[in-house]
């Protein structure tokens, strides 16, 4: 998707002017507002755009997903050059995080701008008489889509701040100056009702797959909100059995489609052009071309391996995590990287060394760019996350269906489709000069339709989506974070990360204190903080 398309300040021309009082009431020049901007060439998609740049945020959403989703749980430590680097991030995981922490309060504000963005299209649309780039009044239909995207963006929003924050202020419309001080907290429940009734109008009006051109890749399509649907469904139905039958029939929808299948190799998703195969369901794909102000994704940097590199060092998987993988997939091999490994370069190569900060040992691979992959800035590259794919599809349908009480063959089946494409998928890393780990040549197993289904979904997706930034909200949905963190503590490379969570507190993370001084104390914080 274009990301050079940014709102531009337009002048206003005048016709003759009196020389009566109206002299005295023109409109500045030169001032774009809300008003003359929406009758514009071109806004209306241009609007649409400024939503999904939400996704652009350094440290207001690229750094705070991975630090929530992976840093706070089992699957990653912190890393960094020492303890002192970003130390509050740590605290995300060691259950001593304070309503002053400066990545809770990047998360919140980031995607509270993003769905600002959405709600001043979504407030001005129905207002106005939109013009396409070249002047032509929009079909109803595109305007439809349109709208139906900054629905799915706004959803999406929403369910980011819920799952970290629970109940959060509600805001439907574009709020006033007056409603800052007057702000609440919807329930956990209200804002899942919202966030369902706005992905299911987007799935009405946004375009199908099949009907979406190449140019389009990145942009929310119907099935994309119906995957959303099922993951929102999953995440509050816990024992709610019409809720997780919602799930399961949301992800069949995407599955009956027929549009979506499995990358045949796993790491292909990761690769240059991974988001071009059939199974990326929503991507947010960024692209690098400065000298077109098209800028690109922060996360390589921020994860990958320090010194040579030139990167952070942050976002360092856990030998926990690597012990979940079976002997013989592949998929570990594009998960981690270690010492030793070696990638070329434009001239010679680059061989990875952690030795001169704190290390686990392992970096994310599939965040990681080799040194012919990186933009003309590094911490501006070309990288594509996928936020929802059709294996996650598979495995939502798979864990829907099995907690509805469908078929145990069924269930089974779908966990084997993700299982044989791992097993099946190249035990070499294409990209690489060589890779000190070797995987074996061992095919995984089947499960089977007696095994403990439940158990077998927990370990397909925690290596399947192993440092995709999804761990946190898994074990929420399972109630087993607070245990997951508890039993981690213990383990011997843990350092005693995870000891201090509590039953009833640490489920969720503090309000920023900043937003409850905002709101004049209407916004209350969460329990235990």
């Amino acid at each position: 998707m274009k990301k050079s398309l940014y709102i531009i300040t337009s002048i206003i021309m005048l016709g003759l002017l009196s020389c009566k009082k109206d002299f005295l009431n023109r409109p500045p020049l030169g001032v774009q507002t809300e008003e003359n901007f929406f009758k514009s060439p071109g806004a209306a998609l241009k609007t649409v755009v400024k939503c999904y740049q939400v996704f652009n945020a350094a440290y207001g959403y690229e750094a705070p997903r991975a630090e929530l989703g992976n840093m706070a749980t089992d699957d990653s430590e912190k890393g960094g050059s020492d303890a002192g680097d970003r130390p509050f991030v740590t605290d995300l995981g060691y259950a001593r995080a304070l309503a002053s922490n400066p990545s809770l309060e990047g998360f919140w504000s980031t995607c509270y701008l993003g769905i600002g963005n959405c709600n001043v299209g979504l407030d001005n649309f129905p207002l106005n008489k939109l013009l396409d780039e070249n002047g032509y009044e929009l079909t109803s239909q595109v305007r439809e889509r349109y709208m139906g995207e900054m629905k799915f963006l706004r959803a999406y929003l929403y369910f980011e701040l819920v799952r970290v924050f629970g109940g959060v202020p509600l805001l439907q419309k574009t709020p006033t100056v007056n409603d800052g001080k007057t702000l609440v907290r919807a329930s956990a429940t209200e804002v899942f009702e919202f966030i369902i009734k706005d992905l299911e109008d987007a799935a009405l009006t946004l375009s199908a797959k099949k009907d979406m051109s190449s140019a389009e890749l990145g942009r929310a399509s119907k099935e994309a909100a119906w995957a959303m649907q099922a993951r929102v469904f999953l995440y509050f139905g816990k024992d709610k059995v019409a809720l997780l039958e919602k799930a399961r029939d949301a992800a069949k929808k995407v599955i009956d489609q027929n549009v979506f299948s499995l990358a045949p190799e796993f790491q292909d998703l990761f690769l240059e052009n991974g988001y071009k195969t059939k199974e990326p369901v929503f991507s947010i794909i960024k692209g690098d071309n400065p000298a077109l102000n098209i800028y690109g994704a922060f996360t390589p940097t921020y994860s990958s391996p320090r010194g040579a590199t030139g990167a952070y060092g942050f976002d360092q998987p856990t030998k926990n995590l690597v012990n979940e993988f079976e002997p013989g997939d592949p998929r570990l091999l594009f998960t981690v990287i270690e010492p030793g490994d070696v990638f070329p370069k434009a001239s010679g190569q680059e061989v990875l060394d952690f030795s001169s900060y704190p290390s686990t040992g392992f970096h994310n691979r599939k965040s990681y760019l080799p040194p012919t992959r990186r933009g003309a800035g590094w911490g501006d590259d070309a990288w594509t996350f996928h936020p929802i794919r059709y294996a996650d599809v598979l495995l939502m349908y798979a864990e829907a269906l099995l907690q509805s009480g469908g078929s145990k063959l069924d269930v089974a089946e779908n966990i084997n489709l993700v299982r044989r494409r791992a097993s099946s998928s190249r035990r070499t890393d294409i990209e690489a000069i060589s890779r000190v780990r070797v995987i074996e040549n061992i095919p995984l197993p089947d499960v089977k339709a007696s095994d403990d289904l439940f158990k077998a979904i927990q370990h397909e997706r925690r290596t399947e989506f192993a440092m995709e930034y999804q761990r946190l909200y898994d074990l929420q949905r399972w109630d087993s974070y607070i245990e997951t963190m508890i039993n981690y503590s213990s383990f011997p490379l843990s350092n005693g990360k995870g000891a201090g969570f509590k039953k009833g507190v640490n489920e969720l993370f503090p309000i920023p204190q900043t937003e409850i001084d905002r709101s004049g104390g209407s916004t209350v914080q969460n329990t235990g903080y």
